[in-house]
Parts: structure tokens; sequence; C-alpha cells
């Protein structure tokens, strides 16, 4: 394996553990959970307007198990193609384009609403995808 494709695995896989360490504290523990305890409770008892059949808090750990999902599943995808045949981000300009700017997207999420420690590894992610893909051109 070449240093650009090394380069695309690690920002890959640095985005599914992202992903695996979200999924771990939306499903065990409270480092997701709002410190005002009431706050939980007021959410159990407030269902949604488009459906009564959940509640705020279900719906909750529902949006937050499947973004890490999503995460990991286009962290995996990404190292995947890099360890497989990192040729194809130079092949297919667009899917250099779309992973470049969904973990730029992800990178935008973080700095308005999520806090330093995403924010640092997605940069860090940012940084490794393009410097692989850069790598890629300039061979």
């Amino acid at each position: 394996m070449n240093w650009p494709a090394i380069l695309i695995a690690l920002a890959g896989l640095l985005m599914a553990a992202l992903g695996s360490i979200h999924l771990l504290y939306t499903l065990r523990g409270q480092r997701l959970d709002p410190v005002d305890h009431t706050l939980i409770a007021a959410m159990r008892r407030t269902p949604m307007h488009i459906t009564r059949e959940t509640d705020m808090w279900r719906a909750w750990l529902g949006f937050n198990a499947s973004h890490s999902l999503g995460v990991i599943g286009f962290g995996t995808m990404l190292a995947g193609l890099a360890v497989s045949d990192a040729q194809l981000f130079s092949d297919h300009p667009l899917l250099a384009i779309w992973a470049l700017a969904m973990v730029a997207g992800y990178l935008w999420i973080a700095r308005v609403c999520w806090f330093s420690v995403p924010r640092r590894g997605l940069l860090t992610a940012l940084c490794l995808l393009a410097a692989g893909l850069l790598a890629l051109l300039l061979r």
C-alpha cells in the first residue's frame, strides 16, 4: 500500500472511530445526557408532532445512534476504498469531492453545534484525506 492510500485510509478509520465512540456514548453511560435530569424526564413525556408513537427522548437516542452508524459506514467505506484501490479517487474526481465535502460538512457541523474533541478529530481526518488525495494527484 502506498502513502496516499495510507493517508486516506487513516482518515476513514479516524471517522469510523469517532462514530464508534459516539455510538458507545449514545448507548452506554451518561456522556450525551443533559446535565439537567429533569430535561430527560420532560423529553420522555413529550411526543413529537409527527407521531405519538415515540417521545423526544427515544428520538434523541435514535438520532444519535443513526448519526453514529452513518459516520461509521462512511469512514469504513472510505478506508475500504483506499485499501482496495486508492486510484479510484483519481479516476473518479466526484468520489474525491464527495469524500472531502462529507468530512468538511461534518467539520462545519462540529464547529457550529458540537465541542472541541470531535472538531479536532474531524479537522485531523480532513487534513489526512486532503493530503492523501493531493498526493494521488501529484503522482
